[in-house]
């Protein structure tokens, strides 16, 4: 809640002022006000209300406090207490207040000699006039005495503001000021001084002796008195033509030591909001400004600075830091930017502290990071120097008291293509970003994380190569990101350099660490790089506090990863200890191996989702370890970590890599133990399958069978027929199928296991309904269903679900196997199953054209065909017969035209978009 009395009575809270009309009111608050937060007894209060009480004055006293409690913003303002009532109003919130301590400061700073804080401090008290103090009331007795002394206090203000300015050689503004106030207040000698040397200054000597001539007389006259000695003497001076009484010369303005750069900031407009924001308040006054090497702090500080600098009092000052090798002399370093000269025998720190302790300065500290060791002197600073605010730039959090870390992004897409052309204009004035270039510039601002000083670099080649052939080279970063201006330090003419800077300042753990987090190629979570770095937690956070690791929040914690150009330089610094390549390569692939083998119950089960989730988070870390283990001959490990990770291929569609994997890993395995060469074959045979090739597809089905035979256990020879068996559907040997699939059915349930013997009877009920034995296929599949379903195994109840919906389509009961698909297609949404959701698209395609739904039927199964492409699958024979019937009847139903229209609408669809259409009910 504020109160504001300097003009008429207002109060205003979080939604602003308050409406406060009935004169009763404004006067109880007045009064209210004037006790200063005593109670007022209830006599008092009706005296103030009424010139005349009426009899029930006490009774409305009642109502009216009640009505101005409800009004207030603050409902515990007004209280009640033994001996009337009080306004409890908090410091700092009545103006009047406020503007008596902004006084006090403005007077403190003229007798300290710093006119130029004086001036910013009784500006910022009388901008809080509105009028005349308790303008509503200020004729009352209660309120006279109050008004009157704020009045004069007013006076006092603005006689003090003239003094700063004729400190500060600002004469023609001190002379229409004074002359103004002097004519108001025609008996007040200090302002009729002021306005006496103000025209004296201005070489108006003789009127400013007949002033003073003027002057005395009134005092005569209306007071009997003469003027005072002060005035006696300026008049004397002023005879004498004393030298002292000429203009003084302006101190030189802080503010003109921040350099203006020659080119716009670009990019940084809600930055440069925030940090003007933080400025304004004052709070915090230790502001950090950090980020990576390049990333632009230098140059977002400046303009912050520039911005506020108007608003301190003594300007803004940048002090560079990055040439000082020595930390004594940081604080010799700001005292000569400052302009404060050295004192023998007295520590810098206490006489910097002393100099602007009475100062209202920002000073900007540019590279701070290497000068740590001595940065707690800051808060020292800052403690005795209140008015004091640094805006630091530093490559590394500082871990001070008070400190207030602003992160320095890099650029976003928008701004970065912006900074880049820009840049390159400058050197290639004919240069522009096209539609035809735009991608191009997009990914090379990319390619180096959006830091301005890489975006610079970059953009410098465009007078010798096109945005293509710059993309080109930019695979090796740190080589192409040299050449900038010559003007600026080293470390900003070159990648490379700016990098160098940042790394030099850490230790050889830490310079190990940031190695060795090269080999993490998607990031990490901070346990898993504290495993395959084997390093320490203290460790990584300096690292982030660098920004050489960056740190992003996840449901689950947070995880560490490099910015592309630090990754190169990383890798190098590896690449420089073949010893140390060697090991952390190899924690990562038993990291890896660890986390797939963990993960792989998970994948058929109800937490299916959150594990594949998870792998493909890891993905570019797991196919890192597949490469080391190959190339280090570890086959047994190789084949583990490629068997563990199959299903997920599978499910998320990475069928060429994951069949290349496999078929890797089963060269390397020979001597491998026969349950894991069993698992690889029956994983490769299941991507063959998929991906159309039917001969590698029983090749390695035949192998998982002889695998299996050798390992003796039944139930992995019923498996491997089952699996067979359903490849030899496909490749057309339906005899050999049959007797394959039976004997698989057979075996399964001799065997006692339900998953097993589930999938065996689901394949034999795929070769019914291949074969159009839709009577027999049914009873099969529900028998399938049920046992799924009994054993929660959500990863083929879907694949299930289809195949019963088939054989209701097939049976004409259009709205049940609509309810299958749907049912399924939930189930892969969930669990992301590209290959289920494709025929789960393709069988809603069949029920919408089943029921004149030409066009969504076709929209539907245009996307069921670009999932599959875009996995590079193909057709099973029946899915082969149900996308042919469908197209046919879509074509039939909307013509040739329409029909390839939507078709080439729902190829356009991303997977997501598809099943959201298809979740729209259609029947």
């Amino acid at each position: 809640m504020e109160l504001r009395v300097l003009g008429p009575l207002e109060i205003a809270g979080e939604n602003g002022p308050v409406d406060l009309r009935a004169p009763k009111h404004r006067r109880l608050l007045a009064a209210l006000t004037l006790a200063g937060g005593q109670a007022c007894s209830a006599d008092a209060l009706v005296d103030a209300v009424w010139e005349s009480p009426p009899a029930s004055a006490r009774k409305l006293l009642q109502v009216y406090v009640s009505q101005l409690r409800k009004a207030l913003p603050s409902g515990d303002a007004l209280v009640t207490t033994p001996s009337g009532y009080a306004l409890r109003v908090e410091t700092g919130s009545l103006d009047a207040e406020r503007f008596e301590r902004l006084l006090g400061d403005g007077v403190e700073a003229l007798g300290q000699e710093n006119p130029s804080l004086a001036l910013a401090q009784l500006d910022r008290a009388l901008a809080l006039w509105r009028g005349p103090a308790y303008a509503d009331v200020m004729y009352e007795d209660f309120a006279r005495a109050e008004a009157e002394r704020l009045e004069e206090l007013r006076l006092a203000a603005l006689e003090a503001r003239l003094e700063a300015l004729s400190q500060l050689g600002r004469n023609d503004e001190v002379l229409g000021d004074a002359l103004a106030l002097a004519r108001d207040q025609p008996l007040r000698e200090r302002v009729q001084g002021l306005a006496m040397l103000a025209l004296y200054r201005a070489g108006r000597q003789t009127e400013a002796l007949d002033f003073y001539v003027e002057l005395r007389r009134r005092l005569d006259e209306e007071l009997g008195l003469e003027p005072s000695a002060h005035l006696r003497r300026l008049q004397r001076r002023m005879l004498e033509q004393d030298p002292e009484l000429d203009p003084s010369v302006p101190p030189p303005d802080a503010v003109s030591a921040l350099p203006v750069p020659p080119n716009p900031l670009v990019g940084r407009k809600r930055d440069l909001e925030a940090l003007a924001e933080l400025l304004a308040r004052r709070d915090p006054r230790l502001l950090v400004l950090t980020g990576a090497g390049g990333s632009g702090k230098t140059r977002l500080a400046l303009a912050a600075a520039r911005q506020a600098a108007s608003s301190f009092a003594n300007g803004a000052v940048i002090v560079e830091l990055a040439p000082l090798r020595d930390p004594e002399l940081l604080l010799p370093t700001i005292a000569g930017a400052i302009g404060v000269a050295e004192v023998p025998s007295q520590r810098p720190l206490d006489t910097l502290a002393e100099a602007v302790s009475n100062r209202e300065l920002l000073v900007v500290l540019d590279n701070a990071e290497h000068l740590r060791s001595a940065a707690p002197t800051f808060v020292e600073l800052l403690a005795r120097a209140p008015r004091l605010v640094l805006l630091v730039t530093s490559r590394a959090v500082l871990h001070l008291t008070g400190e207030h870390v602003f992160p320095v992004s890099p650029l976003e897409d928008d701004a970065a293509v912006e900074l880049f052309e820009q840049r390159a204009r400058a050197l290639q004035p004919d240069f522009e970003v096209t539609a035809e270039n735009e991608s191009v510039v997009r990914e090379i601002c990319g390619r180096v994380d959006g830091l301005p000083l890489a975006i610079e670099l970059a953009a410098a080649w465009i007078r010798s190569l096109t945005p293509s052939a710059l993309l080109e080279r930019l695979e090796q970063r740190l080589t192409v990101l040299t050449g900038g201006p010559h003007d600026l330090p080293a470390r900003q003419q070159t990648l490379r350099e700016a990098i160098d800077w940042s790394v030099g300042l850490l230790t050889d753990d830490e310079r190990t660490a940031l190695a060795r987090m090269s080999v993490l190629r998607a990031g990490a979570t901070v346990d898993a790089a504290e495993a395959v770095c084997e390093t320490r937690l203290d460790v990584l956070s300096t690292l982030i506090d660098h920004h050489l690791v960056r740190r992003t929040l996840t449901q689950d914690g947070s995880r560490l990863w490099l910015l592309e150009t630090i990754h190169e330089y990383a890798a190098e610094l590896l690449l420089a200890d073949p010893a140390d390549v060697a090991g952390t390569r190899a924690r990562l692939a038993d990291w890896c191996l660890a986390l797939a083998t963990e993960a792989e119950p998970h994948l058929s089960q109800d937490q299916q989702s959150e594990w594949l989730d998870l792998l493909e988070t890891e993905h570019d870390n797991l196919r890192a370890a597949l490469d080391h283990l190959d190339s280090a001959g570890a086959a047994e490990q190789q084949l583990a970590l490629a068997v563990s990770l199959s299903r997920f291929w599978y499910v998320r569609g990475h069928l060429a890599e994951g069949r290349v994997r496999l078929e890797r890993a089963l060269e390397a395995a020979t001597d491998q133990a026969p349950s894991q060469r069993r698992r690889a074959n029956t994983a490769a045979a299941s991507f063959g399958l998929l991906q159309g090739d039917h001969a590698a597809a029983v090749r390695f089905a035949d192998a998982a069978l002889a695998a299996a035979r050798e390992d003796g256990d039944e139930r992995f020879v019923a498996n491997a027929l089952s699996n067979l068996g359903a490849i030899l559907l496909a490749a057309g040997d339906r005899g050999r199928a049959e007797s394959t699939l039976e004997e698989a059915v057979e075996r399964a349930r001799a065997a006692g296991d339900d998953r097993i013997a589930a999938l065996a009877i689901n394949n034999l009920g795929d070769f019914a309904l291949t074969v159009g034995d839709y009577e027999r296929a049914g009873p099969l599949f529900r028998e399938s269903l049920g046992l799924l379903r009994a054993r929660g195994d959500t990863a083929n109840v879907a694949r299930s679900l289809f195949n019963n919906g088939a054989v209701d389509l097939m049976l004409n009961r259009v709205v049940a196997a609509a309810d299958r698909f749907h049912e399924s297609l939930t189930l892969c949404r969930t669990s992301g199953d590209r290959e289920d959701s494709a025929w789960s698209l393709l069988g809603l395609a069949a029920t919408n054209v089943a029921t004149g739904g030409g066009e969504r039927g076709a929209v539907l199964l245009g996307a069921a065909r670009a999932v599959l492409t875009q996995m590079g699958a193909e057709f099973k024979p029946f899915e082969r017969h149900l996308d042919e019937v469908t197209e046919e009847r879509s074509r039939s139903l909307l013509g040739t035209a329409a029909h390839e229209t939507a078709l080439r609408r729902g190829s356009s669809l991303t997977l997501d978009e598809a099943l959201d259409l298809a979740a729209r009910p259609s029947l």
